[in-house]
């Protein structure tokens, strides 16, 4: 009895840390895709609290356009859903949209965001935030055609 005792406690602990990952250093990365294609995406400056450990990098990169300066965009339609998610999930999302002359901060609905029904490329920035251990920035590339 007490050895079953003991392996159902020690897979108890195991999935604890695995669902709960305490000993994560820097925030999740998002999923973001578009018909089920991943959008790869670049992570900015960060700050991070795990359970026994915390730490903020700055990235030094002016804003999301910056940070995909060496990203090979991925081509959308105009007007296509990107999904965007976490695991787990941020308390608050920021996305703001860049292309070579302005900044304009989109909204997400439902974690999905709508292309632009102009031509052209386009950087967007997300910023994302979880109460209880920090806050992350992160950007991703595509181009309308």
């Amino acid at each position: 009895m007490r050895k079953f005792l003991l392996i159902g406690s020690v897979i108890i602990i195991i999935a604890f840390f695995v669902q709960f990952e305490p000993f994560r250093d820097e925030p999740p990365d998002p999923r973001v895709e578009i018909q089920e294609k991943s959008i790869p995406t670049v992570q900015g400056t960060f700050c991070w609290s795990g359970m026994f450990s915390g730490q903020c990098v700055d990235k030094i990169y002016v804003d999301g356009l910056h940070m995909t300066e060496k990203s090979k965009p991925v081509t959308v339609m105009p007007n296509e859903k990107i999904q965007i998610s976490f695991d787990p999930e941020p308390d608050t999302i920021k996305i703001l949209r860049f292309n070579k002359e302005t900044g304009k901060r989109v909204t997400l609905k439902n974690n999905q965001l709508v292309t632009p029904k102009e031509a052209g490329t386009y950087a967007y920035e997300l910023q994302a935030r979880w109460s209880e251990n920090g806050d992350g920035q992160f950007a991703f590339l595509i181009k309308v055609d």
